[in-house]
């Protein structure tokens, strides 16, 4: 199902009350959405519904992703820059040549996604980020945070 940029602003706009508490606020349910090359930059997300969404070559960056369900959902050549992630189930998403510089992946967990040819060079991630089998964030370039 596509949606419309005005409707997305809504569906933010909204999600923006319910994370403030403002009378009309609703949690943010985007899942199975298509928001194919959406411009969602600085957007506040934090903790919506974006299971199985499809992201690809979506603008996001310095958006709040926080604790954010985007299981399976399909991120190949998203602008993802300093994005928070932190706390975010990413199991399966897909990130594939994605931009990930200087995101927030601090407890997120990727376990399953695909990282082919994505940019990490200064994530922050820490011990309780998962990643996908094998693979290796630091010769990515992601930097351990260490409290």
């Amino acid at each position: 199902m596509k949606i419309v940029y005005e409707d997305l602003q809504v569906v933010i706009n909204a999600h923006l009350k319910y994370l403030q508490g403002e009378p009309g606020g609703q949690k943010a349910d985007l899942e199975g959405v298509d928001l194919y090359g959406r411009d969602m930059a600085n957007a506040n997300l934090k903790g919506a519904n974006l299971r199985g969404t499809n992201l690809k070559r979506s603008i996001l960056w310095d958006a709040n992703l926080e604790g954010a369900d985007l299981e399976n959902a399909a991120f190949k050549h998203a602008i993802l820059q300093g994005t928070n992630f932190r706390n975010a189930n990413m199991r399966g998403t897909g990130l594939k040549g994605v931009n990930l510089t200087g995101a927030d992946l601090r407890g997120s967990d990727l376990t399953g996604a695909d990282l082919d040819s994505a940019i990490l060079a200064g994530a922050v991630f820490d011990k309780t980020t998962k990643w996908p089998e094998g693979f290796n964030p630091i010769v990515a370039g992601a930097i351990e945070f260490k409290e």
